[in-house]
């Protein structure tokens, strides 16, 4: 099975220092499934400011570690600070998706 993340950017970042890798992917387990849970209550709650905030925290990470949920993200994004009406459901979705396979992947991989 392939990856849901990649670490290119964080390895060139870092120059390939493997603690520095192994700290990113430690702060990704950690912090990601309580930023996923906060935005998916935003979501259901339909809070564009915390909506907002929280594709906002979650986006540079994402980029960081090659997610391809990245544009439903930035959907997210632009939804909270907009006043369209947006099917935003199917956005979270792969969103979540993809942060928790990244997570279990991840902690999978880093041991």
């Amino acid at each position: 099975m392939s990856k849901a993340y990649n670490l290119i950017k964080v390895q060139e970042l870092s120059d390939n220092d493997a603690d520095f890798i192994k700290s990113m992917v430690d702060m990704f387990i950690h912090e990601i499934p309580m930023d996923l849970e906060q935005l998916g209550m935003a979501v259901i709650q339909e809070d564009r400011v915390m909506v907002h905030e929280y594709a906002h925290k979650i986006k540079p990470t994402a980029d960081m570690f090659g997610l391809a949920c990245h544009y439903d993200i930035l959907m997210l994004e632009a939804w909270g600070k907009s006043q369209e009406e947006m099917e935003i459901a199917e956005h979270f979705m792969r969103v979540q998706q993809d942060l928790e396979l990244a997570v279990e992947q991840l902690r999978a991989d880093f041991k």
